[in-house]
């Protein structure tokens, strides 16, 4: 544990982000990645790297869920809904709402008249603009997972109440409810079929199994704990986790000519990449020593420390470096560039790095360290999570 926290989780934060960042650029540079001296193409996962929002969403479960169930099978009081609300709305909405200000303030969204701006930006500042096709994917595409995450917060005290009397069978009918909808949209119409995709209800399982991954740890920790002590086992099972996300982003990225792609693949797959996630987690809460210092390195907990406003602000970052012509190249098509493409990668990595940093520390920190308002005592509700989202 780190001040409260667990590090190996943090490190699965990092590879997420890493993932999602990866993906973004290389759908700029068309830049390859190979590992030489075994010449292995790292391709698969920078062009299925958007597999790296659905990891969050797996962590996010489980971080709200810990401090909950950790409570519950100790017998121990949860902190109030108050509390729990307040932190989240403290660390998401800030830099949520500094985010849209830029996006606008910068030119990354444009809008015809005053009437258009104040629907678009008021059905962000709602949460719900996943659910119409006009507001999907404007100010800034990335936004459309922090509707799923602040839905999901909505419900989390009525699935918690739940959980903590039928972990296993909530689970189960929480796959079940993603596996449906995620049925329901292939075989109905296909019109917005990626935008239904992206609803809360297809992403349930992640959440499901983060919450799951989250109370095997704590039974574990609590009534199990001789059980901890087989490090090789759980070595394993999060070396299994990690192959097997391994292979499903290879499957995937090998389906990528498909007709309508990603789509039917998430459809089959989706479920199975949520169950390989929840391997990797617990395996990598117990695992050897080695495997779990490997996972949580300082780079990737760096990189969760900033992971929030690192999502948020690198497209426009991104963008932003694109249309300045930063750096220059030397050809019509930059993708003909081949020293474009590694002086772009050296200009824009650092470059969100600073920025995604100067807002998590000079801005998010602050704000974290505020206190709570006063609450009635008596509206009690599950625990905040940890500072990440």
């Amino acid at each position: 544990m780190r001040d409260g926290r667990i590090a190996t989780i943090d490190g699965l934060r990092g590879i997420a982000i890493l993932l999602v960042v990866w993906f973004h650029v290389w759908q700029i540079t068309w830049q390859s990645v190979v590992i030489p001296g075994i010449n292995l193409s790292l391709q698969p996962l920078a062009e299925t790297g958007f597999l790296g929002v659905a990891l969050f969403f797996f962590i996010s479960g489980f971080v709200l869920m810990l401090p909950y169930a950790q409570a519950r099978i100790a017998g121990t009081p949860p902190h109030t809904w108050g509390h729990f609300y307040w932190r989240r709305f403290v660390k998401i909405v800030p830099s949520y709402v500094l985010c849209i200000v830029a996006m606008i303030a910068f030119g990354y969204q444009t809008y015809p008249d005053l009437a258009s701006a104040v629907k678009d930006v008021g059905i962000h500042l709602l949460f719900v603009h996943t659910w119409f096709a006009a507001t999907y994917g404007s100010i800034n595409a990335a936004l459309w997972s922090l509707a799923v995450e602040v839905q999901f917060y909505a419900l989390f005290p009525l699935i918690a109440i739940v959980f903590v009397r039928r972990p296993l069978l909530t689970a189960i009918a929480l796959f079940a409810i993603a596996n449906a909808w995620r049925v329901w949209c292939m075989l109905s119409s296909h019109t917005y079929y990626e935008m239904k995709l992206a609803q809360l209800p297809a992403y349930v399982d992640f959440f499901a199994a983060g919450m799951l991954g989250a109370w095997i740890c704590a039974t574990i920790a609590v009534h199990r704990p001789h059980f901890a002590e087989k490090r090789l086992w759980f070595s394993l099972l999060m070396i299994a986790g990690f192959v097997g996300f391994w292979l499903l982003a290879k499957d995937c990225y090998d389906h990528r000519y498909d007709p309508e792609w990603p789509q039917l693949w998430v459809v089959q797959w989706r479920s199975a990449l949520a169950l390989v996630c929840l391997a990797a987690a617990v395996g990598a809460v117990f695992a050897a020593r080695r495997l779990q210092l490997a996972l949580a390195n300082p780079v990737l907990l760096f990189l969760a420390v900033i992971s929030y406003n690192l999502y948020l602000f690198h497209p426009g970052v991104a963008h932003g470096l694109l249309v300045a012509g930063i750096p220059p190249h030397a050809t019509a098509d930059p993708h003909d560039d081949r020293t474009w493409q590694l002086v772009y990668w050296l200009v824009a990595i650092p470059a969100m790095l600073i920025v995604a940093s100067a807002i998590t520390y000079g801005f998010e920190r602050p704000l974290l360290r505020l206190r709570a308002p006063r609450l009635p005592r008596r509206i009690r509700s599950q625990p905040a999570a940890p500072e990440q989202v």
